[in-house]
């Protein structure tokens, strides 16, 4: 965890617990619209084994009505303002007074320009191949009929493939925070030929791996540099999300000719996460207040939980019912009184506005409370963003074959496990490629005017998690198992 930056505030021991304000955010989100419900959160004394009971909760009071959801996400928002601050040299500063803090040092720029030509269609890499066109489209429908993708994302990336104009972003810039992970798209929209600030650590190997990337697309990249300082040999591209916001805020307000997206792609262990995901809302909100016209832009997780239409409630019983092993699981399920094979959903959920919905829980409780909480925000904040009026692309991608992931063994198991239980995992690269067309969309195409929770799941790529026969919780047993001489001896997986 940071000790300077955004970080928690410092106890009387000047240590940074997370858990309690991480549990007082949740709370606090409800608070004005279920007291009792507050009440019990604040009451948690075991909240990280309790966390992953309360968030359904704060996630069915969301389907109350349109106006319930947006005021849960404002007051989320608003509890992580005022509980995490900035601190730099022993001055505290609150995260809303942001603007007061003067930035200690200018960002250089390093310009790198692509020597390719820019692609003129959408290629996705997969199992070896490079899928596009009709190719590509007969994949997407295959996904569908497999309940991987909403058939609503296809027809988003469809229509993108039908307008491969779109693909460069003309008129827009991207701002990638976390430019170098594994699930940034960077090289897909460097490929496209779209405009990039490229932010991540200021580490060589980080650094080198960017520029190599910038070189072989066909974009403008620029990096931020830090000057030089006295102890070191030679700056290094890069800039520390957490540590640096008033400097980046300042570097980010030198590209205010063209509308702007800031875009989220930073994974990071426990509280850092929470960290670096309210750094980058606070330097786009403050982009935005300053007149800058930045939307947000996100890749969500599937191992949450999420309010969704009935139409995927039913699609998910129907499979259910269809199975042929049905009448062994249901004994299994009365023998275990609902631990095995119990359904993906219980009773439906209906609006003030007449909206149905049931709630999936695919919270994965080895990822954690602080994992949850930053993913929330992320959330939050494209509700927000709805909200006001502003343009924001939030979209559901699919479990991926990530670095934080297969060196969990738990969670490897029930990844390598998670075809028996009728999930899909996805290469990074084929991942990168849909998120990247699914952002082109949102960035062309007007929202639905729906309920903000079934905004948020409209055009998932969740890879299986809503449409599958049962609760994926009361299979981990059978797909953890299956998966297990895999996770520990990956070589010999071909997948």
């Amino acid at each position: 965890m940071s000790d300077s930056g955004v970080v928690f505030p410092a106890d009387s021991q000047g240590k940074r617990p997370s858990l309690a304000v991480n549990r007082e955010i949740w709370a606090d989100s409800v608070a004005g619209v279920d007291p009792q419900l507050s009440q019990s959160i604040h009451s948690s004394k075991k909240w990280r084994a309790e966390y992953a009971e309360f968030i359904p909760k704060v996630t069915g009071e969301a389907a109350r009505s349109r106006e319930t959801a947006q005021q849960i996400a404002s007051a989320g928002l608003d509890a992580a303002r005022q509980h995490l601050q900035f601190e730099r040299d022993g001055v505290t500063t609150a995260l809303d007074s942001i603007a007061d803090v003067e930035p200690t040092f200018e960002f250089d720029t390093q310009t790198i320009v692509g020597t390719s030509e820019a692609a003129t269609e959408i290629v996705m890499p997969f199992r070896g191949d490079h899928l596009r066109g009709d190719a590509l489209r007969r994949q997407l429908a295959d996904w569908v009929s497999r309940g991987i993708i909403e058939p609503s994302a296809m027809s988003a990336i469809n229509l993108v493939m039908e307008n491969p104009d779109w693909l460069r972003l003309d008129g827009r810039r991207v701002t990638l925070l976390g430019a170098g992970a594994q699930t940034s798209p960077m090289q897909t929209l460097t490929s496209w030929g779209v405009d990039l600030l490229a932010v991540d650590l200021a580490v060589p190997q980080v650094a080198e791996r960017l520029a190599k990337i910038a070189r072989k697309g066909a974009s403008r990249v620029d990096v931020p540099v830090r000057p030089q300082r006295a102890s070191e040999d030679g700056p290094v591209p890069g800039a520390n999300l957490i540590e640096d916001v008033p400097e980046i805020i300042a570097w980010l307000r030198g590209y205010n000719d063209e509308p702007m997206v800031l875009g989220f792609f930073i994974y990071a262990d426990g509280a850092l996460h929470v960290q670096a995901t309210v750094a980058a809302d606070v330097i786009g909100t403050s982009l935005a207040d300053s007149g800058q016209n930045v939307a947000m832009a996100y890749a969500a997780t599937p191992s949450d939980c999420y309010l969704v239409s009935e139409d995927v409630v039913e699609d998910s019983n129907i499979r259910r019912r269809s199975r042929p092993g049905r009448a062994m699981e249901l004994g299994l399920r009365t023998l275990t009184a609902g631990k095995l094979y119990a359904p993906a959903y219980g009773d439906m959920l209906t609006s003030s506005e007449d909206d149905a919905m049931g709630i999936i829980d695919a919270i994965v409780t080895q990822q954690g409370p602080n994992y949850s909480l930053a993913k929330r925000l992320q959330r939050w904040r494209a509700i927000e963003s709805w909200r006001q009026g502003r343009t924001a692309s939030f979209n559901v991608a699919p479990p991926t074959w990530t670095t934080s992931v297969t060196k969990n063994k738990l969670l490897a198991a029930g990844y390598y496990g998670a075809t028996r239980g009728g999930l899909e995992v996805f290469a990074p690269s084929t991942m990168c490629v849909l998120m990247a067309a699914l952002m082109v969309h949102d960035l062309h195409v007007e929202p639905r005017d729906e309920h903000p929770e079934i905004q948020v799941t409209r055009d998932g790529i969740h890879g299986g998690y809503w449409r599958v026969p049962h609760d994926i919780r009361t299979t981990l047993a059978y797909t953890g198992i299956v998966g297990l001489p895999q996770a520990y001896m990956p070589e010999i997986n071909f997948r």
